[in-house]
C-alpha cells in the first residue's frame, strides 16, 4: 500500500511542471475568452454584455458553417489520404539500407521546419495559372483542358490549400510511424519469415496492428493540426476567393481582428476549443481502446 501511494506521490511531483504549465497557458486562457464571448467588445473595451447573442449569431452565420465544412474536409483528407501514405512511406523506409534510411529521416523533417511562410509561397508559385508546375506540365503533355486557377477556384482552392499542407507534415508522420515500427520487437518478424510471410502480409497482421497507440497519437495530431490550419489558408488565399477558403480558425481570426469583433471571435474560440474536445474524444473512444503490451 505504501509502495502504491510513494508511485502516485512520484508521479504527481514530476507531472506538477507540466500541469501547472499547461493550467498557465491553456486552461486560464479559457476563463478571459468565455467572459468576452458573452459581451459586445471591440478589442479595446467592453460595450456591455449581451449573453448569448454573440453564439446565436455565429451559429446563424453561413460562412461559419462554410469555414467548418473547409475545416472537416481538410481533416478528412488528412486522415483518409495523408497517413495511409505517412504509413506507407515508414513501412518502406523500414526495408532499406542504412544510408537510404538516413536520407528518408532528413527529407521527412526538412519540409515539417520550414517556415510555413516559405511552403505557402512554394506552393504558389506551383499552382501559378500560367507558368506554374501543374498547369505547365498539363500542357506539356496535352491536356491544356485540365489546367485550371487553383488557387482561384471555388472547385479546387480547399483541396489545393490541403495539399500544400499535407506536403509539409506527410514525412513528419511518417517518421512517427517509424519510431514506432522500430520499437516492435524483432523477434515477431522473425518468426513471421520463417512462416513464409512477405512484405504485405507482415505489414497487414503484425506491424499495423502492433501500432495502434502510435496510430491513435498521430492521429490525434493530424486532426488537431488540421483543425487549427489557419497559416496556410493566410498567405495562399486569404480566404478567398470571397470567403470561400476559410477554416474556422480564419473565421474567428477575421471576427476579431478585420471586423473588431471580439464578442464573436470569442464565441467561434469557445466553440472550436469544444470541437476540437469532442473529437479528441471520439478518438480515445474508439481508437486503440486495448493496450498491446509487446
Amino acid at each position: 500500500m505504501n509502495k502504491f501511494y510513494g508511485n502516485k506521490l512520484a508521479i504527481f511531483i514530476f507531472a506538477f511542471p507540466a500541469l501547472l504549465l499547461f493550467t498557465a497557458f491553456v486552461i486560464y486562457p479559457l476563463f478571459p475568452e468565455i467572459v468576452i464571448s458573452f459581451q459586445k467588445n471591440d478589442g479595446f473595451k467592453s460595450l456591455g454584455y449581451v449573453g448569448f447573442d454573440n453564439y446565436l449569431n455565429v451559429l446563424k452565420d453561413a460562412t461559419f458553417w462554410k469555414s467548418n465544412l473547409n475545416t472537416f474536409i481538410m481533416v478528412l483528407v488528412s486522415t483518409c489520404v495523408g497517413l495511409p501514405i505517412s504509413l506507407l512511406l515508414a513501412l518502406i523506409m523500414d526495408r532499406q539500407g542504412e544510408r537510404v534510411r538516413r536520407f528518408f529521416k532528413a527529407s521527412s523533417v526538412f519540409p515539417a521546419i520550414l517556415s510555413v511562410t516559405v511552403i505557402a509561397q512554394m506552393w504558389i508559385a506551383i499552382y501559378e495559372p500560367q507558368w506554374g508546375l501543374i498547369n505547365s506540365i498539363l500542357r506539356t503533355v496535352g491536356l491544356d483542358g485540365l489546367t485550371l486557377e487553383w488557387l482561384s477556384d471555388e472547385r479546387t482552392v480547399v483541396i489545393a490549400i490541403t495539399a500544400a499542407f499535407l506536403w509539409q507534415y506527410i514525412g513528419l508522420n511518417a517518421l512517427l510511424f517509424y519510431t514506432g515500427i522500430k520499437a516492435i520487437p524483432n523477434t515477431y518478424y522473425e518468426a513471421a519469415v520463417i512462416d513464409g510471410a512477405g512484405f504485405l502480409k507482415t505489414s497487414v497482421k503484425i506491424t499495423i496492428p502492433l501500432l495502434q497507440d502510435v496510430n491513435k497519437y498521430v492521429l490525434v495530431l493530424s486532426v488537431l493540426g488540421c483543425m487549427s490550419q489557419f497559416a496556410h489558408v493566410r498567405i495562399m488565399t486569404g480566404g478567398g476567393p470571397g470567403d470561400v477558403s476559410r477554416t474556422v480558425i480564419y473565421q474567428l481570426f477575421y471576427k476579431a481582428f478585420s471586423a473588431s469583433d471580439f464578442g464573436q471571435g470569442c464565441a467561434i474560440a469557445i466553440i472550436f476549443v469544444l470541437e476540437c474536445l469532442v473529437l479528441t474524444l471520439f478518438i480515445n473512444k474508439f481508437v486503440a481502446r486495448e493496450k498491446i503490451e509487446f
